[in-house]
């Protein structure tokens, strides 16, 4: 250590390095659980230009379960179909098909583009909403020591972390605001007014400060070229291509037709891909350089200017016409599959996002794979720190998220080459082409299915037939998005915002028609043997140990019943379904119906056909926090269900504090 640096040292449950997507995202369960955490970047300030900009439509569900999306919404750009062109009989270029990529029956949100700092800025917000948490800025990590002999104790603080706090005086400074590279000018122009708070770098001590901080959990979020990967000696499997390319993002002066569309366009020139923009900014893929067979995998970067891609474009649109006065951001990059050998060591250091995977950004599923990660990771390691999760559960982290990081890389490898170069004789096959492998990874893709295996998280049913009882709840995937009326005031809201991401499990009664007298028994049979009222021993609801300052139980319950709203009302229902609180009144917000709304249309009490659940006899399902579906079963098996938490959970004792729930 340097005799004018000071040094310190602290502990914290968890530390997060890098405050990218995946970084914020997992911080985000920290402040909502309200854990002990701390997230360092070596960025002296957050993203606001470029970088990723795709947001797929899963993604977009979690914002609405966050409490955002209505600003991605009001900002972002939707695309809903992809435009391809190829070279023309008179040596123009002509659109030869239009490909749908949107699924309105699968999801109520698109597929959207909007800047990674837009998104950094919505995320920030949240924690901030939720904790005091927040981003400490221009600080560097130097070491990293693991204690593996402290890794079976769960409360010991097995990981140290050396870091510099830079201060004024060391000459090692982040360059630029945050990422951005020098001719990429960041200032109050091109910013909205609720970034400009972050545009200029914190104050910084006068002297670098040392600490060393130990920590429970380690979470690495620190990019592609990951040092906290680099300190585990995880290799990274794969190889770069020979094809270098240029991002740009400028308002366009053009007149070629669908200058705000999503388009492929291809001609002898090359291949550009079209992506349009918030703000009136278009961005677009453009090759600039192919590097000889067997060349490293560095290129100079300097003889790649913002002219070269400019010109590029201009002919590869023409006879188009192309140009621009304003450009926001451009880089370079070369295309490149990657894939860490392992994403975690021993349950106690967890890589996450591009620390993970790296590949084409052509496929608009970097940040969308990377939020999913630290969204994954996080609610797990936050429930492990709060005493709540039993510790083997985050063995699942790597059993869900690295199987989803070699599809990514194989969606790549069958994507980038169809923005490869290609000869004009063989263009017109380029949007059949295309539209295979978009089809064959749609699901995939846009999140509708992320293929999560049978673990204590994920129960499926032994002989693989799926759950009579709610055919299409699949345990493994997510809860497919309808809209529901509340039975209180009537008003509508997608299950998306209903499974709010705050927290806990939930236990889904799907009641069916309580109308009917016997299943109306039968949901206060339920009642009663869930709240331990029948001389039962099961009851899931206060079994397990709090989340201390936040919820009283992990395990939360929500009724969706199949009787028409007029016909039903909330106080039809057992009170353990609606408590009260002595402040706050009846739970106003735990009763939903699946039934038509006249003034809304997309509320048309189809839930239940589209869950597969039959409308008489109803289903039990449980939610996980992050929205995944981990059991289903009939309406009377809380046997079953209470089973699957015990896996789960820690069940209260007398030596935590609590008389056992048993």
């Amino acid at each position: 250590m340097d005799k004018d640096e000071e040094s310190t040292q602290s502990q914290t449950d968890v530390l997060i390095i890098g405050a990218g997507p995946s970084g914020l995202t997992a911080a985000y369960w920290m402040a909502r659980y309200g854990v002990n955490a701390r997230i360092i970047d070596k960025r002296d300030t957050k993203v606001f230009l470029g970088h990723a900009d795709g947001l797929r439509p899963r993604t977009l569900e979690l914002f609405d379960s966050m409490g955002f999306q209505h600003r991605v919404i009001q900002e972002g750009c939707i695309s809903t179909e992809a435009n391809i062109w190829v070279p023309g009989p008179q040596g123009d270029i002509i659109r030869q098909a239009q490909i749908d990529i949107c699924r309105v029956d699968e999801s109520p949100f698109l597929n959207t583009c909007l800047n990674q700092g837009r998104i950094e800025r919505f995320i920030l917000d949240s924690i901030r909403e939720h904790s005091d948490l927040d981003v400490e800025r221009s600080v560097i990590a130097d070491s990293l020591e693991y204690d593996e002999e402290l890794s079976n104790d769960p409360n010991s603080y097995p990981i140290t972390v050396k870091v510099r706090v830079l201060g004024e005086d060391d000459s090692n400074q982040p360059c630029g605001h945050g990422s951005e590279a020098a001719s990429n000018i960041v200032n109050r122009s091109n910013l909205l007014p609720d970034d400009l708070a972050d545009l200029a770098p914190r104050k910084k001590p006068q002297k670098t400060q040392v600490e060393t901080i130990k920590a429970k959990y380690l979470i690495g979020c620190d990019g592609a070229h990951s040092w906290t990967r680099k300190q585990l000696n995880i290799p990274v499997e794969g190889s770069n291509t020979d094809h270098i390319w240029g991002v740009i993002d400028v308002i366009p002066l053009s007149d070629f037709p669908d200058i705000r569309r999503v388009s492929v366009v291809n001609n002898a020139a090359g291949t550009i891909l079209v992506i349009p923009r918030e703000r009136g900014l278009v961005r677009f893929y453009v090759p600039v350089q192919t590097c000889e067979a067997g060349a490293t995998d560095r290129f100079d970067r300097s003889k790649i200017t913002r002219e070269l891609i400019c010109s590029r474009m201009q002919a590869i649109l023409a006879p188009f016409t192309f140009d621009f006065k304003e450009c926001s951001w451009w880089t370079v990059y070369q295309v490149g599959q990657r894939i860490a050998a392992k994403s975690t060591k021993d349950n106690r250091i967890f890589l996450a996002g591009d620390a993970v995977h790296t590949h084409s950004p052509k496929m608009g599923l970097g940040m969308n794979m990377s939020m999913q990660d630290g969204f994954n990771v996080g609610w797990k390691i936050a429930l492990a720190v709060a005493g709540t999760l039993k510790p083997e559960i985050l063995e699942t982290y790597a059993s869900e998220r690295h199987p989803l990081a070699e599809m990514l890389l194989d969606f790549d490898r069958h994507w980038s080459p169809m923005f490869n170069d290609r000869k004009p004789e063989v263009a017109d096959t380029k949007s059949s082409e295309i539209a295979l492998v978009a089809a064959k990874f749609e699901d995939f893709a846009d999140g509708w299915k992320v293929f999560y295996p049978a673990s204590r998280l994920v129960w499926k049913a032994e002989d693989n037939a799926g759950f009579s009882c709610a055919r299409h709840m699949i345990p493994g995937e997510r809860v497919r998005p309808v809209k529901l009326r509340n039975q209180a005031d009537g008003g509508t809201l997608w299950t998306t915002r209903v499974l709010e991401s705050d927290g806990p499990f939930r236990i889904l009664i799907l009641a069916g028609d309580i109308r009917n007298p016997m299943q109306k028994q039968r949901l206060g049979t339920l009642a009663r043997v869930s709240a331990g009222q029948s001389g039962s021993s099961i009851s899931p609801l206060s079994r397990y140990l709090e989340i201390p300052g936040r919820f009283k139980s992990p395990v939360d319950v929500l009724t969706i019943h199949a009787s028409p709203w007029k016909e039903v009302e909330l106080f039809d229902f057992p009170e353990i379904l609606r408590p009260f609180d002595s402040v706050k009144g009846w739970a106003y917000d735990k009763i939903w119906c699946d039934d038509a709304c006249m003034f809304d249309r997309y509320c048309d009490g189809t839930a239940y056909e589209k869950w597969g659940v039959d409308r008489v006899l109803g289903a039990l399902v449980v939610v996980r926090p992050d929205q995944y579906i981990g059991w289903v079963g009939e309406l009377g098996d809380v046997e079953e269900l209470t089973q699957y938490l015990d896996g789960i959970l820690v069940k209260k004792s007398p030596t935590n504090g609590v008389h056992s729930a048993l």
